[in-house]
């Protein structure tokens, strides 16, 4: 009965740290694909951050994990007439536009250049 009672404290306490560092590797995800779209700016400029709050001021921030596994983060800027999606694919550190409001203010910036291998 002893050890059976050991063995619900380990998993217990094995399931909670589970819990907490899940929660720390999202909240991560969160900060690190806001300011990373935010601040996005191609080869030059000004930043996506700073073009949105020439045409749309006044936006709110804000994100959600779409796909976990695969470490895909969906980053939306919503004012009350416009809504811009962007997906942040967070292994690849690359900005896909998710709607055409993104996908026309994403046309705006200069493309940046290829990674060096």
């Amino acid at each position: 009965m002893r050890s059976y009672r050991r063995m619900m404290i380990m998993l217990v306490c094995m399931i909670a740290t589970a819990v907490v560092l899940q929660g720390a590797f999202e909240a991560s995800d969160h900060a690190k694909s806001e300011r990373i779209v935010q601040n996005y700016r191609g080869a030059g400029g000004p930043s996506v951050a700073e073009r949105l709050a020439q045409v749309a001021p006044g936006g709110v921030w804000s994100s959600e994990i779409t796909h976990g596994c695969r470490g895909f983060v969906r980053v939306t800027y919503i004012t009350p007439t416009v809504e811009y999606v962007f997906d942040y694919d967070v292994p690849q550190h690359r900005i896909h536009p998710g709607n055409p409001a993104a996908v026309q203010l994403l046309s705006q910036v200069p493309p940046a250049p290829p990674p060096k291998e």
